[in-house]
């Protein structure tokens, strides 16, 4: 089951590194349960850090609070993150803005191929 640490982290720092660079910036906490969470810096439509801390420490533009299985699906590419929204599967928390960077990142097809390996 998916996990929130630092070889998460690592994994979409890597993934969006390879990306053109004209995506959205935003500060996105990805939670699973109450008491951990995963905040990523994206700039321009790379992850450019991140770090796990306790849910809820710090400000951030959006939650977006996940499941495990959730989690694997969004990384091994066999479920979208626009779609598990759309479904009200994923219920975030904060600006829409911040959202939509999130998206951004998790529906491009270079970013989700590169996360899947």
């Amino acid at each position: 089951m998916g996990t929130l640490d630092e070889a998460f982290v690592a994994d979409v720092v890597a993934a969006s590194a390879g990306l053109d660079g004209g995506g959205r910036s935003a500060t996105v906490a990805v939670t699973i349960g109450k008491t951990k969470s995963v905040v990523l810096e994206i700039q321009d439509g790379r992850v450019t850090g991140g770090q796990v801390r306790p849910a809820g420490d710090g400000e951030v533009g959006v939650t977006v609070p996940v499941t495990g299985d959730q989690l694997d699906q969004f990384r091994d590419g066999s479920e979208s993150v626009a779609r598990a929204y759309m479904r009200g599967d994923l219920k975030p928390v904060g600006s829409t803005g911040a959202l939509l960077a999130f998206v951004e990142l998790f529906e491009n097809p270079d970013f989700r191929a590169a996360l899947a390996q």
